[in-house]
């Protein structure tokens, strides 16, 4: 049987199968049952799939098999009433995490703006107290997994999508941190849980921008700790989730704004470079990590 790689492009055919995309995860992307994937996905960018987004969550889950776990990015923008409803808000992440979260054994963990989905053996320990903590900081379902030594696919996206490298800046506790962020992420949102109950959550180190973690990125690739693979048509990065931290946390224990976008219309970024200048004494200095 073709394998999603092996399909002669010229050739037309129906799309590509949960099989040749299983075989191109095992082979191509070294998934192993048992493991622990963090898996950032675009839909359009693997070609044209045979019942498209559920397809790709089929294969994904027969790579790890029960005995392993997947986490994906359940993300949601603050709603205009404030109201994040765990059951109903969509994920503003992608296909394939909207279609995750709605999978059978799928949990979604609590938290208004950064909920992340996770199914498998290890599922209902990740996403546990995320309310109690930030989005993306310390003791998050994704810091968690890295801890867990979880493997991460980006399929079709670079690392400037990497959501895991946010917990960096949290363990290291930049400055700007809780400081700046995007537009309604500042004020208290109310979470309604699977139950019906609504909790009141207040803002906790909102993250800011992601587009210079590609600096990351190429730290990893000068280390030999990026991997170049594919899943159907989609060019994909492979790597460890703990790596893509601890070179994050380098960079900002030698440059607080090392994550720092220059484009001078993001929203975040420049706000985040004057607070550093305006509230920082002194040159600029070196940081010490935060508590584990």
């Amino acid at each position: 049987m073709a394998t999603a790689t092996d399909t002669d492009s010229d050739s037309p055919h129906p799309g590509l199968t949960a099989e040749m995309l299983l075989r191109d995860l095992l082979n191509n992307c070294s998934m192993q049952r048992g493991q622990t994937w963090i898996i950032h996905a675009s839909l359009k960018s693997i070609g044209q799939v045979q019942g498209g987004a559920v397809t790709v969550v089929q294969a994904l889950e027969e790579a790890v098999g029960p005995q392993g776990t997947l986490l994906m990015p359940a993300f949601a923008n603050p709603q205009p009433d404030g109201i994040f409803d765990i059951a109903r808000t969509p994920s503003r992440t992608g296909l394939i995490s909207e279609t995750f979260r709605h999978c059978p054994g799928v949990l979604r963990s609590r938290h208004p703006t950064h909920a992340v989905a996770a199914w498998g053996a290890r599922a209902a320990e990740f996403v546990a107290d995320h309310h109690h903590t930030s989005g993306l900081g310390v003791g998050s379902p994704f810091h968690k997994a890295a801890q867990a030594d979880a493997q991460v696919l980006m399929i079709g996206c670079a690392l400037d999508r990497l959501s895991v490298i946010h917990v960096a800046e949290a363990m290291v506790r930049v400055p700007y941190l809780g400081k700046v962020c995007y537009p309604g992420y500042e004020r208290t949102l109310h979470l309604i849980d699977l139950d019906g109950q609504s909790h009141r959550c207040p803002p906790r180190d909102p993250p800011g921008d992601s587009a210079n973690f590609i600096r990351v990125q190429d730290v990893l690739a000068q280390r030999g700790l990026l991997h170049r693979v594919r899943l159907g048509a989609a060019a994909c990065l492979r790597l460890t989730a703990d790596d893509a931290v601890a070179a994050a946390v380098e960079l900002l224990l030698a440059d607080p704004a090392a994550l720092l976008c220059d484009h001078p219309r993001c929203p975040v970024c420049p706000q985040a470079r004057r607070w550093l200048q305006s509230n920082r004494p002194g040159a600029p200095g070196m940081l010490e990590p935060g508590p584990p």
